[in-house]
């Protein structure tokens, strides 16, 4: 019984000092490269006049939303980030591509008052993406959707209210 408690004592203390060190890095890296990202973001959003009220990042992507301007702002991975004028889009909606039983991705699909697509924000590709970031992927999409169907709803209506004055 003794040998047992001094050989779970030897393999924590080589958790300790192998792997723990490995874990705080990989995090730090990931963090430096999130703000990294976000001071790519808030650069090219002054290029633009853009104010971000909001911002999410997931899976190496950061997207942007000035709700002044009714912009919308995204970067993949270590991409210049692309601008989107919310203007011209008539339709939101998450698109999620199954491959079998797994989920090949999940994406934003913008399209236009006439059906066109004007992009595609990826959330999440399989073998690109962690699988573990799966949930938070649905979540994400389906908010920024939700958003930005009001948005749309809201600059409709506005123009519906304009048209009859």
């Amino acid at each position: 019984m003794k040998q047992i408690i001094e050989n779970c004592l030897i393999a924590g203390t080589l958790f300790i000092v192998i792997v723990l060190p490995f874990i705080i890095f990989s995090r730090r890296l990931k963090k430096k490269r999130e703000a990294e990202m976000l001071s790519k973001l808030n650069e090219v959003a002054l290029d633009y006049g853009l104010k971000l009220t909001r911002y999410i990042t997931i899976n190496n992507n950061l997207i942007g939303w000035d709700r002044e301007n009714a912009g919308l702002l995204f970067a993949l991975d270590e991409e210049r980030p692309e601008y989107i004028k919310l203007d011209d889009v008539g339709r939101c909606y998450t698109l999620k591509k199954m491959n079998g039983r797994d989920v090949r991705s999940i994406s934003l699909e913008l399209h236009d008052r006439n059906g066109r697509l004007i992009n595609s924000i990826p959330f999440y590709r399989q073998f690109t993406d962690s699988e573990m970031t799966l949930k938070k992927a649905l979540k994400y999409s389906a908010e920024w959707e939700l958003l930005i169907a009001a948005d749309i709803k809201e600059r409709g209506s506005k123009l519906v209210n304009l048209q009859r004055a």
